[in-house]
């Protein structure tokens, strides 16, 4: 159940940007107990939807601030805005 949701990022301009994203869920890998029972982690990944800047208008990405972004949302995945939609 991959879900949409979105979440502000400020720009090295001071630009502020809502970018808007589909994450998967997450699930950690079992690691200790019998090999039968382990298994590595799965999911967790980020798909960038759309970024738009506070005045509503479509704004570009660059690759680091592609790649900044999706670090922070998969290290800090409860910190996004409310707006959930699952898909």
């Amino acid at each position: 159940m991959t879900r949409i949701r979105t979440r502000e990022f400020y720009r090295d301009n001071e630009d502020c940007g809502t970018v808007t994203y589909t994450q998967s869920p997450y699930i950690p890998a079992q690691t200790s107990g019998p090999p039968e029972t382990c298994y590595q982690a799965e999911g967790g990944e980020v798909e960038v939807i759309s970024v738009k800047l506070a005045n509503g208008e479509n704004a570009w990405m660059s690759d680091v601030e592609e790649d900044q972004w999706i670090t922070d949302i998969m290290e800090n995945p409860d910190e996004d805005c409310a707006r959930v939609v699952e898909i």
